[in-house]
C-alpha cells in the first residue's frame, strides 16, 4: 500500500484515476512508469527519473550511455523486482525523446503505451510519472499535455474491448501546476465518450 496522499478524479471501466505527488523510492505500486529523456537537460527540473537514477546508483544513466535504453521516443524497458530501496514491483521506463514540450499529444501516446502494459501484466496499482518532473513545460502546454495523457490511457482501456480488472492509476502532479494539471485530467476523463 502507498502512503501518498492522493486525490481521486474519477473512474472508467474498472480503473480508478487519482493524482498525487509520487515518491519513486517509496511507491509500492505494481507498476511504476517513468519517463526518461534521451539526455539530461541542463536546468531542467530534477524529478522522477533523476531520483530513480540516484536510488539505483546511476544505473539509468549507464543504460543510456551504453545504448541499452537511450530514451528515444516510445522506447520501453521493464524491470521486474527492482532492487532495494525501490518498493514498486515493476519499473517501466518509457523514452520521451529529446523533448515533449512542442507536442502535447506525444504525452498521450506514451500514456497509452503505459496503460497497455499495465493491462497486459495485470497491474492493480500504477504510479505514472511521464515527464512532469523532468521537463519545463510552458504553462500553456500543461493542460493540453495532461488531457492528452488521460485520453491516451482511456484509449488503451477502450482498445482492450472489455472492462478492465480493477486498477488504481495515479498520475504524478509534481509539475508546479498541480491544480491546473488535475483539472485538465478530470476534464478529459469527463469528456471521454
Amino acid at each position: 500500500m502507498n502512503d501518498r496522499a492522493s486525490l481521486p478524479i474519477g473512474s472508467w471501466r474498472g480503473i480508478s484515476f487519482a493524482v498525487a505527488e509520487i515518491d519513486v523510492v517509496r511507491a509500492e505500486d505494481d507498476l511504476l512508469v517513468m519517463g526518461m529523456l534521451e539526455k539530461d537537460v541542463a536546468g531542467a527540473h530534477r524529478g522522477g527519473a533523476d531520483a530513480m537514477d540516484h536510488a539505483l546508483h546511476g544505473t539509468l544513466s549507464r543504460l543510456r550511455a551504453g545504448g541499452i535504453f537511450t530514451g528515444a521516443f516510445g522506447e520501453t524497458l521493464l524491470l521486474t523486482r527492482p532492487p532495494a530501496p525501490i518498493r514498486a514491483s515493476t519499473l517501466m521506463l518509457i523514452g520521451m525523446g529529446a523533448s515533449l514540450a512542442g507536442n502535447p499529444e506525444a504525452a498521450g501516446v506514451l500514456a497509452e503505451v503505459a496503460m497497455r502494459t499495465a493491462l497486459r501484466i495485470g497491474a492493480t496499482s500504477v504510479g505514472c510519472l511521464l515527464g512532469w518532473s523532468e521537463l519545463d513545460l510552458p504553462p500553456a502546454l500543461v493542460a493540453p499535455s495532461a488531457g492528452a495523457m488521460m485520453r491516451g490511457a482511456l484509449a488503451a482501456v477502450d482498445a482492450q474491448g472489455q472492462a478492465a480488472a480493477r486498477m488504481a492509476w495515479t498520475f504524478d502532479i509534481r509539475n508546479g501546476a498541480a491544480a491546473h494539471t488535475t483539472a485538465a485530467l478530470r476534464d478529459a476523463l469527463a469528456a471521454w465518450p
